[in-house]
């Protein structure tokens, strides 16, 4: 992998009216990412979607934008109340852009991804830049499901390849199914993989990625309200620090339309990240956003001979040094099941009511008496003591220095 200029896009959700209008947005960014001769452009998580409004019927496509221009942070005081109300209107006539969306990938997902893969393959090839577009629900014939599907596009507009969203959040639960697969995708410039929201939160996809040679990981987040977005991001720097490779983290923001547990905003700092040691600061980031609320682009450069550099000479080496001695069956047993956390604590504790109280006591901890080293004394009479006082805590160090008669120890 070469050293590698990334563009990182933080959009704002909205419901573009026509195809051309989502188009136009995605050229402004890419202009800018031009103008930074960015190698990589990185979308957010459901930018997608945004093409889907155009798709839907007139009539339940007026209250969706009637709701959404709402929504945006130049709307006036009427413009907001008539936006509640639309929404409030499309909701219940339609399911909102939710219901409409279920509806169209029933009947006409492939225009969607049509309209998905003609847009980006030509913005890719016309700004020569490879495009990750961001995530888009569609229908999968080969499993008759619905996947949260992220595609690679490579600077000849060519599809590289795509990954599939693994961990579902609960809104996602009956809009989508998890997939199955994780990809590592070829590009010119080295190997990559896409994690999309919360797959970041799970050491074994990144681990997996890095298995497979990937340098980059590319986290791509929708994420409902601020402390959600921070854990996602903090999550990809730990898995930069613990595999040795970059991360990018691109969030998307604004009003949450898929929502139907949790309908908070979504937000989120995009940034670029990197092994601790890599960065001026210390802190894993090379370069952020300034706001988790507004749209921006950052770019910046990757100092890719700087991270191989770390693998071979840091004192820190995972990816030579990582064992796991009889711990690696036992974890492929419980992979190999599907096994939550909560469902082998549960079948751990299952187990241990089984056995009973009898059986577990050999394997409580045994007390073992103190050894004292000191010679045998003859034994003499005990004095009897007086009653001991109630215990008092613990005592401070300035009160144990002041009954062996030393000074307060120098800072």
């Amino acid at each position: 992998m070469e050293n590698l200029t990334v563009a990182v896009i933080q959009q704002r959700m909205s419901i573009p009216p026509t195809h051309e209008e989502f188009e136009a947005t995605a050229r402004r960014f890419l202009r800018q990412a031009q103008a930074k001769a960015a190698q990589l452009t990185v979308f957010p998580e459901l930018t997608g979607v945004m093409l889907a409004p155009p798709l839907i019927s007139g009539f339940k496509r007026s209250f969706i934008q009637r709701d959404d221009q709402g929504k945006r942070p130049t709307a006036g005081i009427l413009s907001r109340s008539v936006g509640r109300l639309a929404g409030t209107t499309g909701g219940a006539v339609g399911g909102g852009l939710r219901g409409s969306l279920e509806r169209l990938l029933r009947k006409r997902s492939n225009e969607l991804l049509e309209a998905y893969v003609d847009i980006f393959g030509r913005l890719a090839r016309e700004y020569s830049t490879a495009v990750v577009a961001g995530s888009i629900y569609l229908y999968d014939e080969e499993t008759d499901t619905v996947k949260n599907r992220s595609y690679l596009f490579d600077v000849a507009g060519e599809v590289v390849g795509y990954q599939d969203k693994l961990n579902l959040t609960a809104d996602e639960q009956g809009l989508a199914s998890p997939g199955s697969t994780l990809n590592v995708l070829q590009t010119r410039f080295g190997r990559l993989g896409i994690v999309i929201g919360l797959d970041a939160l799970y050491p074994e996809v990144a681990r997996l990625l890095a298995m497979q040679g990937a340098d980059l990981l590319i986290g791509i987040t929708a994420s409902p309200g601020a402390p959600q977005a921070r854990a996602v991001r903090s999550a990809l720097g730990v898995r930069a620090e613990e595999n040795q490779v970059f991360a990018v983290s691109s969030f998307l923001l604004g009003p949450n339309y898929l929502g139907r547990e949790n309908r908070e905003d979504f937000y989120g700092q995009s940034a670029l990240l990197a092994p601790m040691s890599l960065t001026n600061k210390g802190d894993g980031i090379l370069l952020q956003a300034g706001t988790d609320r507004t749209e921006t682009i950052i770019t910046g450069e990757l100092p890719v001979d700087e991270l191989y550099a770390l693998r071979q000479e840091g004192r820190f080496r995972p990816r030579q040094q990582m064992w796991v001695g009889e711990l690696g069956p036992v974890l492929a047993d419980f992979y190999q099941q599907g096994l939550t956390i909560e469902q082998v604590s549960e079948q751990d504790s299952a187990v241990t009511e089984e056995i009973g109280d009898a059986e577990t006591a050999a394997f409580e901890p045994v007390a073992f008496e103190p050894v004292t080293l000191e010679p045998e004394l003859p034994e003499e009479e005990p004095e009897e003591l007086p009653d001991a006082p109630p215990e008092a805590p613990y005592p401070s160090v300035a009160e144990v220095l002041s009954l062996t008669g030393q000074e307060d120890p120098e800072e």
